[in-house]
C-alpha cells in the first residue's frame, strides 16, 4: 500500500491536475539593458559550503526520453530562516501598497504582485550576500561553460494562495542559459512538460502523455532550470492540495500550497558567437 504523508503539516484533499499542450510564452516585464557580475563574496560567504540537489525533490519517473537529471535540479534548504526572514520582510514591504493583480497581458500569471529588485536598492548586507552566494552557485554549478556570466536584476513574485501561474516557457528574447528561484513562505509542486510550441518536440494533444516531470519546492530551498529544461520544457506551479510522489519510496506527499513568494535569478542573454565557441 503507497503511504501518503502531509509535509510541514499540509492539509487538504488531493486534486487531480490537468496538463494542458497549450503553453504560452511569458515575457518578463521591465528589463533594463544593464546586467550584473558578481562581486568578491566576503569572508563570511566564501565561507559557504556548496551544498548539492536533493533528489528526493525531483520526481523524473515519468519522464519523457531523452531527460537528464542536471536540466532540473532542487536544493533543500539553500537559504537560512534567518535569511528567508530578512528576505521576506524587505520583499514584502516593497510590494505592500501594490494591489495584486488578476492577470497578466500573456494570460499566463493571476493573482500577483512583481518587483524588480536591483542590488543598490538594499541596505542590508544579509540580501547582498545571499544574492552573491546564490548567483556564485549557480555559475559554479550550472554555467561554468559561460565566462563571464552577466546576470540580470532579479525580481520578485508574490503569489496568492489562489494564484495560479500556467504553463509557459519564458521569453527567448532577453534570457539565457538559466532561470532560478529561491521558494520562499509556502510549499509547491512545479510541472515540466514538453512544450508543444518546440518545433522538434514530437508530443501530441495528451502532453501529460509524453511524460512530465515533477519539482517539490520547500520553503527556503533553491531550483534551477537548465539545458533542455530551460527552454524546451513548459513549467507551471500546480494548484493547492496536489500530490507529490517521492520518487525514493512511492509515499503521496500532499502539498498544501499556501501565500508563496520566490526570488528569480535569470542569466542575461549572451551574443551568437559565445555559443559557437
Amino acid at each position: 500500500m503507497i503511504e501518503r504523508r502531509i509535509v510541514a503539516g499540509l492539509i487538504g484533499s488531493r486534486r487531480r491536475t490537468q496538463c494542458h499542450a497549450e503553453t504560452r510564452r511569458w515575457t518578463v516585464p521591465s528589463i533594463p539593458s544593464s546586467s550584473h557580475v558578481c562581486r568578491p563574496l566576503s569572508n563570511s560567504s566564501a565561507a559557504f559550503q556548496p551544498i548539492l540537489p536533493d533528489l528526493s525533490l525531483v520526481d523524473a519517473r515519468k519522464a519523457p526520453i531523452g531527460f537528464e537529471p542536471s536540466f532540473a535540479v532542487v536544493y533543500r534548504d539553500f537559504v537560512s530562516p534567518q535569511e528567508a526572514d530578512v528576505l521576506v520582510e524587505d520583499v514584502l514591504g516593497r510590494m505592500k501598497r501594490r494591489r495584486y493583480e488578476k492577470g497578466h497581458w500573456d494570460a499566463v500569471i493571476t493573482g500577483y504582485k512583481e518587483v524588480e529588485l536591483h542590488d543598490d536598492s538594499f541596505a542590508s548586507g544579509t540580501v547582498l550576500e545571499m544574492f552573491d552566494r546564490t548567483r556564485q552557485h549557480l555559475e559554479q554549478r550550472h554555467l561554468q561553460d559561460f565566462d563571464p556570466v552577466h546576470w540580470l536584476p532579479c525580481h520578485a513574485i508574490d503569489l496568492k494562495k489562489d494564484g495560479e501561474l500556467k504553463a509557459h516557457v519564458d521569453s527567448v528574447r532577453f534570457s539565457g542559459e538559466l532561470v532560478a528561484g529561491i521558494s520562499l513562505l509556502s510549499s509547491c509542486i512545479m510541472r515540466l512538460v514538453p512544450d508543444a510550441g518546440d518545433e522538434n518536440s514530437e508530443q501530441d494533444s495528451a502532453c501529460c502523455d509524453q511524460g512530465y516531470v515533477d519539482l517539490l519546492l520547500p520553503p527556503n530551498s533553491l531550483y534551477a532550470l537548465t539545458g533542455d529544461g530551460r527552454y524546451k520544457y513548459s513549467h507551471q506551479l500546480l494548484p493547492d492540495s496536489s500530490v507529490f510522489t517521492s520518487p525514493t519510496d512511492g509515499t503521496e506527499i500532499l502539498v498544501k500550497r499556501d501565500h508563496r513568494l520566490s526570488i528569480i535569478f535569470r542569466d542575461a542573454k549572451r551574443e551568437e558567437k559565445l555559443h559557437s565557441n
